[in-house]
């Protein structure tokens, strides 16, 4: 993490807050005609919807408006973000003068707002709040439009983008739902103001006289505040704009919508993990965002997804069943808008684009989408960039690996981050996992269709080879496989450290030292620890959690991811009730069930206990777990059998001291310095850590099938 940096705010004083003045940032926010370094601009307001709004509104626009400008304005300090370093995730400090000092004061406004920003934008947030002292009215941020006719009273407010899923909640509102909706769209760039004006006039044409009332916003800053592209506070500054609004039209609720494999973010690939992917609508924040508005509106607010359990494809199909197809083209999907030109609006190479190159193919509604709107054809054109060629290749990759899982279980084990979704999706745990697992396995089925539909388009020229050699179709049909990763992976600069599994055996590398990697084989779950413990160096961690692999792995698969129980060693004696000596089936599958979705849901309170520095209630989770362990390891055998409780508990401890000794005991046979560096820097008891005399980065990510 970044050392700390303080933004401050409006007119609030710096005096004795900051240690190094230098380093501070300055935001001043004004409106329409002021003068300060960001300006926020809410156009095309009916003056009829101006009544009353809570001063708490007023405290929460100006807030979210400061964090989006600094989320901007501070870079992220790594270049080479893919790698994760401390230079990612910055330690912001805010000094916001507000007028309901109390209010923003209390601890549970501040500790829902550290903790749905943190993981919006996997940042550290605090908030200093201090009673301001030059009050002004909301109007300054208002632009008041009565040309625009408001028929009726609004229903819904909408947010809307312009890219594909925002135009199909738009049109499902408006055409199939038949509801009267404001839509609001934040406009952070000039160059989309005229695809946003042809959109709104294609819509109104379309919806006749229920056309909706637009509502656009936008936040201008000094050029000296554009420094960071990630931007990932985006969706708070627009939910909260979002929320205002419909404060002022009298309602109780805000509808985003996006499809819902985008929404649980599980990443296609490292190059779209943690902050760097999406996670405007993640089921966490958006709870986070209701509890926030909910709390400043002080009566119950929703805010909704109605697109959750919708694939994009699926969304596509909304817009075509509505005869709305036309629109498509004229849709703003792509992330990369510096790229854009008149003659290509996406550039085709992005996450974004890539996933709805796929859709419109799955949804057969490619007619509507032209290739030439895209830079590059992810299907047909060679793809210079490195990362361009990993992303597409990693997305086919997560495809096809889902597609070949045969139950929820097998899905859980193999993505264990989507289990941090259940929690705050409806219905029960179980019932969750299966809707997601549903929904994931539905999208691959549609991605691995659009592309053998490709292939079979291109089948000539692929076999004559007149497409380029370095495009999809044919690195994919000329490898025999849809798993194109390490043909791409191959060709990256070797990192000097490496501990990573490349498809069934362990390879490692250590200081830069040789042409290729030693392979490890034979010591399977030893490496795999020592895997784990590289990924976290300086993180003390339960050996109990360290068994289990990778977080629930032992818990969803003990068969192949924990210590087989035969292995342990005597003498473990932690007791969750279950009777020493013989006393038949120490637990049915029932119970196996119950002790699994436990897990799943201490997984995720442990992540809140740690995002709220509750180190009390982290013991008490850890002890759970451990117990859980325990019990599943106890009640299941080799292969998942159920098996009967014995006289004599193994040692657990024991067991993960032997298995890490085995593998660097191997390891030694191949490569001497790297063995000594493991033995001298991983240390084991109760809890475990890699903790080394100097600081080594190391590349842990698995290559799949390599």
């Amino acid at each position: 993490m970044q050392d700390k940096r303080y933004i401050i705010c409006g007119n609030a004083s710096a005096k004795g807050i900051s240690d190094d003045p230098k380093r501070d940032l300055r935001l001043r926010l004004s409106g329409k005609d002021g003068q300060g370094n960001i300006t926020l601009r809410i156009e095309d307001i009916h003056s009829k919807m101006v009544r009353s709004v809570p001063t708490q509104f007023h405290d929460l626009l100006e807030i979210a408006t400061y964090v989006y400008s600094a989320d901007q304005a501070i870079k992220r300090g790594a270049d080479d973000v893919d790698n994760f370093g401390d230079g990612w995730r910055r330690d912001l400090h805010f000094v916001v003068p507000v007028r309901n000092l109390e209010f923003w004061r209390s601890a549970n406004v501040l500790a829902t707002l550290r903790s749905t920003l943190g993981f919006l934008s996997d940042d550290n947030y605090q908030f200093d709040f201090v009673q301001m002292d030059q009050d002004h009215t909301i109007q300054e941020y208002l632009e008041f439009n009565d040309t625009q006719q408001l028929f009726g009273r609004p229903e819904q407010v909408v947010m809307f983008s312009g890219g594909l899923d925002s135009l199909g909640g738009a049109i499902e509102e408006i055409l199939t739902q038949k509801r009267r909706v404001v839509l609001v769209t934040h406009k952070s760039t000039p160059k989309l103001n005229n695809r946003h004006r042809n959109m709104e006039t294609l819509l109104a044409a379309k919806a006749g006289d229920n056309a909706p009332h637009h509502i656009s916003v936008r936040v201008h800053k000094t050029k000296g505040l554009n420094h960071e592209y990630t931007q990932r506070s985006r969706s708070f500054l627009y939910m909260s704009i979002g929320a205002t609004i419909a404060k002022m039209l009298g309602l109780k609720s805000v509808r985003f919508y996006e499809n819902g494999v985008i929404s649980l973010n599980l990443p296609v690939c490292a190059q779209v993990a943690g902050g760097r992917a999406t996670r405007t609508t993640h089921p966490k924040v958006m709870k986070g965002f209701q509890e926030i508005i909910s709390l400043v509106a002080g009566e119950p607010f929703t805010i909704e997804n109605p697109f959750i359990w919708k694939t994009k494809a699926d969304v596509v199909e909304v817009i075509t069943k509505a005869g709305c197809a036309d629109l498509i083209a004229h849709s703003m999907t792509c992330t990369h808008t510096w790229e854009m030109t008149n003659q290509h609006t996406h550039c085709g190479g992005c996450s974004q684009c890539i996933d709805r190159r796929f859709a419109v193919v799955a949804a057969k509604a490619d007619q509507y989408d032209p290739a030439d709107h895209y830079k590059v054809d992810v299907f047909t054109q060679s793809r210079n960039k490195g990362d361009d060629k990993i992303m597409a290749a990693a997305y086919l990759e997560r495809a096809n690996q889902v597609k070949s899982l045969t139950d929820v279980t097998q899905f859980i084990s193999s993505y264990a981050e989507v289990s941090r979704v259940f929690r705050y999706l409806e219905g029960s745990t179980a019932q969750a996992a299966q809707r997601v697992f549903d929904l994931y396995k539905r999208h691959a089925t549609e991605v691995t269709g659009a592309l053998d539909e490709l292939v079979s388009r291109n089948i000539t020229a692929i076999r004559e080879r007149t497409l380029p050699g370095d495009c999809l179709l044919r690195t994919v049909y000329e490898s025999g496989s849809v798993i194109s990763v390490p043909a791409v992976a191959s060709a990256e600069k070797m990192p000097d450290n490496i501990f990573r599994k490349r498809g069934n055996v362990w390879e490692a590398r250590f200081q830069g030292r040789g042409r290729h990697p030693i392979l490890i084989q034979g010591v399977d779950k030893g490496a795999e620890y020592i895997n784990l413990l590289l990924a976290h160096p300086g993180r003390e961690t339960s050996v109990f959690e360290v068994v289990c692999g990778s977080e629930i792995g032992i818990i969803e698969s003990a068969a192949n991811t924990g210590l087989d129980h035969d292995d342990i060693e005597e003498g473990y004696q932690v007791s969750v009730g279950v009777p020493l000596g013989d006393a038949g089936v120490v637990a049915d599958r029932k119970a196996i069930q119950q002790y699994r979705a436990r897990y799943n849901d201490l997984v995720s309170e442990r992540e809140d206990a740690e995002a709220d520095g509750d180190h009390e209630r982290l013991e008490e989770i850890q002890i759970e777990m451990a117990q859980l362990v325990a019990a599943v390891t106890g009640a299941q055998g080799k292969g998942g059998k159920l098996r009967k409780v014995a006289d004599r508990r193994k040692n657990v401890r024991d067991a993960f001291r032997n298995a890490v000794d085995r593998a660097i005991k191997q390891i030694d046979k191949y490569d001497k310095p790297l063995a000594q560096h493991l033995k001298d820097s991983i240390k084991h008891g109760n809890e475990a850590v890699y903790r080394p005399e100097i600081a080594v980065t190391w590349e842990v990510r698995p290559i799949v099938n390599g």
